[in-house]
């Protein structure tokens, strides 16, 4: 009776042990209901921190101890919780209604309207007289380890004179667990070359079908357009126009690894890589938001959001590359960056007076504090010359404080 008596107390006293151990839970959206797939929930600091993702139904299992956790994702409003319940709801931070599949005729205005929107965009959104003050932050969350750049200074959009982006940083400050990390500025760079006002063009126009919101509740000439591709079902969003003004206000869209593949690999250079090292994507997902804003008879991207789930593999790494990368912060599988943009009267910079791997030196060493940098289009997979492989070497040693969190 006494050894019967000490298994049943044995077995109380582990069972809250094992339930504490692993937990699951679903991560959804409060006003469609649908689950949130890729979100972060995670605790502690510095070699504390402990963090897991939500799969593609929401689901996320946490099997670590914890007093709170923060459950946080891109799109919605972070919350924080002590304990898990079912399900985890969070409250979007844009506009959210349940993606339906809309089987209405497309109107036949919204064609032409775009065709015109088209030609007419660069008159509208793409000739800045003046620089504009940026705010960015990165945050990359890995199961056991998390990387924050943040960064303040000038950014030039495109121009009259420059027909491309150059940033001049103020501030820096890098915030993570390991003293050997670097600067992160791939983040900025899609989320300016990925522009949705940027990318539609004709080809988008006959690639995708457009249907009108209804529920959506605006000005009188403002209307929300939902879009889906006609060939990849991982292609969809919505977007804002002003019907008066032939303007798009806000847009907001998600991409899966079918479509990311189709729209930033070159084919033939991914065909090589999976022959010559094995390489595949496994995971692509982008959440990409921005709303535009009217200075000076221009309109810009005055907050932009931009969230990247990417897995890939390959037999035979370059481990070189492999810790370049972790070191500043593209090491992880799930980033989240934000771009805020306010106008100044600062003069533009000149072409001379821009920086880039054209005319950047492989063995220059001087400082490019103050200096204005380009910033190219950033490429998942491409083979870069010496001197692009220097200047991004270069963009990862920016000046930035470091914050060690233990």
């Amino acid at each position: 009776m006494f050894f019967c008596r000490n298994r049943i107390v044995l077995f109380l006293c582990l069972f809250p042990i094992v339930a504490l151990g692993q937990q699951t839970s679903v991560v959804a959206d409060e006003v469609t209901r649908l689950p949130i797939l890729h979100a972060n929930v995670y605790t502690g600091k510095g070699k504390t921190f402990r963090s897991a993702i939500s799969d593609e139904q929401g689901r996320v299992t946490v099997t670590f101890p914890f007093n709170r956790l923060t459950v946080s994702h891109l799109n919605y409003e972070r919350r924080t919780i002590s304990h898990l319940s079912d399900t985890i709801w969070l409250k979007p931070r844009y506009n959210s209604t349940p993606d339906v599949v809309v089987r209405s005729k497309e109107p036949e205005w919204i064609r032409p309207f775009l065709k015109r929107f088209v030609d007419e965009k660069t008159t509208r959104y793409a000739a800045h007289d003046h620089p504009f003050a940026y705010h960015y932050f990165s945050q990359s969350i890995g199961e056991r380890q998390y990387y924050t750049y943040e960064s303040d200074g000038l950014l030039c959009l495109r121009s009259k004179a420059h027909n491309g982006y150059a940033f001049c940083q103020g501030r820096g400050i890098i915030t993570a667990a390991d003293s050997t990390e670097l600067t992160d500025v791939q983040n900025l760079r899609r989320l300016l070359h990925e522009d949705f006002v940027d990318e539609m063009d004709r080809s988008f126009i006959r690639e995708h079908r457009f249907y009108v919101n209804g529920d959506y509740e605006g000005r009188a000439s403002e209307v929300e357009l939902l879009f889906r591709s006609k060939k990849n079902t991982d292609d969809r969003g919505r977007f804002v126009v002003d019907t008066t003004r032939c303007l798009v206000l806000s847009a907001t869209r998600t991409l899966g690894r079918k479509s990311n593949i189709h729209l930033r690999m070159p084919s033939f250079l991914l065909t090589m890589a999976k022959w010559l090292s094995g390489y595949g994507v496994d995971a692509w997902n982008v959440d990409y938001h921005v709303r535009y804003v009217e200075s000076g008879g221009q309109y810009y991207p005055a907050e932009a959001a931009y969230k990247l789930f990417f897995k890939a593999h390959e037999s035979s790494p370059d481990k070189r590359e492999e810790e370049f990368s972790e070191q500043m912060g593209g090491g992880f599988t799930n980033m989240e960056s934000t771009l805020t943009l306010t106008p100044t009267d600062s003069a533009l910079p000149t072409a001379d007076d821009i920086v880039s791997a054209a005319s950047f030196s492989t063995t220059d060493t001087t400082s490019v504090v103050g200096k204005w940098l380009n910033l190219p289009r950033t490429w998942y997979i491409k083979y870069n010359s010496d001197a692009e492989r220097a200047y991004e070497v270069r963009l990862a040693h920016l000046n930035a404080e470091l914050v060690i969190q233990e």
